[in-house]
């Protein structure tokens, strides 16, 4: 028979035991209500990141921002309401908010907490490029030619920078700029890596069955701002047979400076152009029999007689790229790209 006092003992341990539990339950339940609003959190989170990506894709390819942010947001990803904010015109902020309901919260009154995420993506300049016509310009004389203007890239070593001061250039290729010798220079690309497409199979040797599959049809790897390309600043006049059949069509091509290389594209042998830009032109016609006669007190030889050359007229206002991506700056005058640039 036990002591009132070993009585007095087994029941006091009875309701610290009992408290004990009811103490460990507010906890489990606790961390169920504190997990079920960190996945509600998450849901949120992407629901922002989808609208302001999408709302910026609608900017860089056409739609309303406004529209598309709302439906991947709410429709497509859940949330209750959503707050779409257009900066600058062509950054897109989103805040994205859902009411998660609680278990044992609710006990102490909060039924419902209020969860939301915030993400802002751009449809700003690209760093990156794909679907490249295989020539590289250097990027200060590209500078230099303005916009909506004629230039003239000749497939021509002997094409120096001041012909047009020896050469009566007024009355055959008007005001057009030059691109000669040390500015411009064929690219070779190997196949690009997977999974971007090569239907043609071009790539090959790198050499000049190669270099005319990729004037047919452009390059589909990624280029980006810092990679170094292989090419051939020489001459290689079969190229412009092919380049004949783009005649008419808009152009993305690659600007080099002397920069350092972040990482070489390919396998290819040649002279590396590391890529500064990209530029958009259109090709306007293929010449294969230009001559320029020559100024007063010059000879024939010192000017252009049945050269080749391409005339193309740099256009400023590129299209956006799909497989670009972006920091956020302004695409005015730049292909344009959609990253997130901010997701909290």
């Amino acid at each position: 028979m036990k002591s009132a006092c070993e009585r007095q003992e087994t029941g006091a341990v009875l309701v610290q035991t009992a408290l004990l539990l009811v103490v460990l339950l507010l906890f489990v339940g606790l961390a169920v209500d504190v997990g079920s609003l960190y996945t509600e959190r998450q849901r949120m989170q992407n629901a922002a990141d989808a609208g302001a990506l999408a709302g910026a894709h609608a900017i860089c390819f056409g739609g309303d921002p406004v529209a598309a942010a709302t439906d991947y947001a709410q429709n497509r990803n859940g949330a209750d309401t959503t707050l779409v904010e257009v900066i600058d015109g062509y950054q897109v902020r989103v805040i994205a908010t859902r009411a998660a309901t609680t278990y044992f919260m609710a006990l102490a009154g909060m039924d419902v907490v209020t969860v939301s995420a915030e993400a802002t993506a751009a449809c700003g300049a690209s760093t990156r490029l794909c679907g490249a016509f295989p020539v590289a310009f250097d990027k200060a004389t590209w500078d230099k030619i303005p916009c909506r203007s004629d230039f003239y890239i000749w497939d021509d070593d002997s094409v120096t920078d001041d012909l047009c001061a020896k050469c009566q250039c007024e009355g055959v290729i008007g005001s057009a700029a030059s691109v000669g010798p040390g500015q411009r220079g064929w690219v070779r690309f190997s196949a690009p890596p997977a999974p971007f497409p090569n239907p043609y199979r071009c790539g090959g040797n790198c050499g000049t069955n190669a270099l005319r599959c990729w004037i047919a049809h452009d390059y589909a790897g990624p280029l980006d701002i810092g990679d170094c390309v292989p090419g051939d600043p020489g001459v290689i006049s079969s190229a412009l047979q092919e380049a004949e059949k783009r005649e008419g069509d808009n152009l993305a091509v690659l600007l080099w400076d002397t920069g350092p290389c972040e990482r070489v594209v390919g396998s290819c042998p040649g002279t590396l152009y590391r890529i500064a830009g990209f530029g958009y032109v259109q090709l306007v016609e293929v010449e294969s029999k230009l001559t320029i006669p020559p100024r007063e007190g010059y000879k024939q030889n010192e000017c252009p007689k049945n050269a080749k050359a391409m005339r193309a007229t740099k256009l400023c206002n590129p299209p956006a790229v799909p497989c670009g991506r972006t920091d956020g700056s302004s695409p005015t005058g730049e292909f344009g790209a959609v990253s997130l640039i901010d997701s909290d």
